[in-house]
């Protein structure tokens, strides 16, 4: 008896177990276990064999499984090493060799274009030298053809009468004349003589001019300095006129201009001599209007910043207006390229022969000496 409640306390213990796996099966899975299939036959094939996981440890004497292969992309193919069997010694484990380095494959270098063919070569020319600067612009050795203007009023217009000296003909100075008389027409070229302002060398008489003025004598030193050169002389002035009548727009200013204009046709505008201001003595506007006349005409010949030289008049106290000069002498501080000429030691015109009061006008010797003063200053300025 104890036997068979033994017997019988086993059996029952194996139904609860077999009833609590079948309970968890089911739990687990979802759906009830298959229906029981009895053990396999003899005659029915067998399973196919379950490959082992990766982390199952490979039977000894066989190679170690391979790795399962990466999963593709497109950049490249996986790369599968080869793995090489080694011998070893029954019931031991076979080293594990690394495999051998994979070295990745290398791309291909881009496709080169190849290179054009070099245009055939032409002969070499022999090497030029590098262009060199030209030297600065000399004035030109032959000779020249150089044209001085001169305006202003009586004093540049000439009162004295000349003397045979003061006739004398040089055939390199020639004036272009302001009237038409019996020994020539308006507006010609004529070997110059006093009175450069009339007819010229026929001057005037009784005092009254037109007669030497600072321009003879001024031609004659230039002559002498460019002995090559032809001198021509362009007179202008107006006795007993204003400054105001040589403003742009101006009578006076539009003949001056258009008789240098001519003068342009021969020859290039030199210098320019100017002597006025008696009659606009104590003016104190006198040298911003000479500045405005002179600044115009540069401009309208197209001329630069030619040589400008103006004179003083007849110092005090011989003279109605030396204390013009103080005004003369502001021109060099507001005008470019300009030279005052100074009347010190020159003397006027005796009253007897003077039809002015002998108080305005520079004597025939002092015009003389005048005119060389001119042309020193010109030089001066033509030589910077």
């Amino acid at each position: 008896m104890g036997n068979a409640f033994r017997r019988f306390s086993l059996v029952s213990l194996g139904v609860l177990l077999g009833a609590a796996a079948c309970s968890d099966a089911a739990t687990d899975e979802g759906t009830p276990p298959p229906p029981y299939q009895g053990l396999p036959s003899s005659n029915q094939p067998a399973p196919a064999a379950m490959t082992p996981s990766p982390a199952a440890n490979p039977e000894p004497g066989q190679p170690p499984p391979a790795s399962p292969a990466p999963s593709g992309n497109n950049e490249a193919p996986p790369i599968t090493a080869p793995i090489v069997p080694t011998e070893q010694t029954p019931g031991q484990t076979p080293s594990q060799e690394p495999p051998p380095a994979v070295t990745p494959p290398v791309e291909p270098p881009p496709a080169m274009t190849p290179p054009e063919e070099p245009p055939p070569q032409q002969p070499e020319e022999p090497a030029q030298p590098p262009p060199q600067e030209p030297p600065p612009q000399e004035p030109p050795a032959g000779p020249q053809t150089r044209v001085f203007l001169l305006f202003g009023q009586s004093n540049m217009w000439g009162v004295p009468l000349p003397q045979q000296q003061d006739l004398t003909i040089n055939p390199r100075v020639e004036v272009l004349t302001t009237q038409a008389c019996g020994r020539h027409g308006n507006n010609q070229w004529v070997p110059a003589q006093p009175p450069l302002h009339g007819c010229v060398g026929a001057p005037g008489t009784d005092g009254r001019g037109p007669g030497v003025g600072p321009a003879d004598y001024f031609a004659k030193a230039i002559a002498d300095a460019f002995p090559q050169d032809t001198i021509l002389l362009v007179p202008a002035a107006v006795p007993g006129v204003s400054i105001s009548t040589f403003q742009p727009g101006a009578q006076n200013y539009n003949n001056l201009l258009n008789r240098a204009r001519m003068a342009q046709s021969r020859g290039q505008i030199a210098g320019m001599l100017f002597h006025q201001g008696e009659t606009d003595s104590g003016n104190p506007n006198w040298p911003n209007n000479v500045k405005t006349t002179v600044d115009r005409l540069r401009a309208d010949l197209g001329v630069g910043e030619v040589p400008f030289v103006a004179g003083e008049l007849l110092p005090t106290p011989i003279g109605c207006c030396g204390g013009h000069n103080q005004r003369v002498n502001e021109l060099p501080g507001i005008i470019t390229n300009t030279a005052i000429v100074r009347s010190q030691g020159l003397s006027a015109l005796p009253g007897n022969i003077d039809q002015s009061q002998g108080n305005l006008h520079f004597d025939l010797p002092s015009q003389r000496e005048f005119g060389r003063r001119y042309a020193a200053a010109m030089l001066e300025l033509l030589d910077d």
